[in-house]
């Protein structure tokens, strides 16, 4: 499926940035449109985290669709989980863990998220020094 099909069967208000295609999302959506992107034969490619004011962080989910980037994004509120999308795309496996290990994200539906980054006695959330832990 390309992009602009893929796009119009997930709904929503895409914008166009920089060359690919960006959807703000709530938390709640994103196990929804992960599997609609399975469906859509999307390669998932990432997911970044960066801290914002106040502890939230604003989390990035990124798919390739033959050439084209689809782009979730959401805040993440202090103290909140966020659904694992590993169980859909098993290769974001990784990006989960380097996510909690950089920014002491709880990933709910894994039965663990082991450190990828981090030694057994390192505490999660080591990029949120300069910011403050998150609650």
């Amino acid at each position: 499926m390309d992009a602009g099909t893929l796009r119009r069967k997930i709904g929503g208000e895409w914008s166009g940035r920089s060359g690919s295609w960006w959807l703000l999302v709530t938390i709640d959506q994103v196990r929804g449109v992960a599997r609609q992107m399975l469906d859509g034969e999307a390669r998932f490619a990432s997911i970044v985290a960066t801290p914002l004011d106040g502890g939230a962080l604003r989390v990035m989910w990124h798919w390739d669709v033959q050439g084209t980037l689809l782009s979730l994004e959401s805040i993440l509120p202090p103290g909140s989980s966020m659904p694992t999308i590993a169980d859909i795309y098993p290769g974001a496996d990784w990006a989960e863990r380097e996510t909690r290990d950089y920014f002491a994200v709880t990933f709910e539906g894994r039965e663990s998220t082991l450190p990828l980054m981090l030694r057994d006695s390192d505490v999660p959330g080591i990029l949120l020094a300069s910011k403050g832990a998150r609650a």
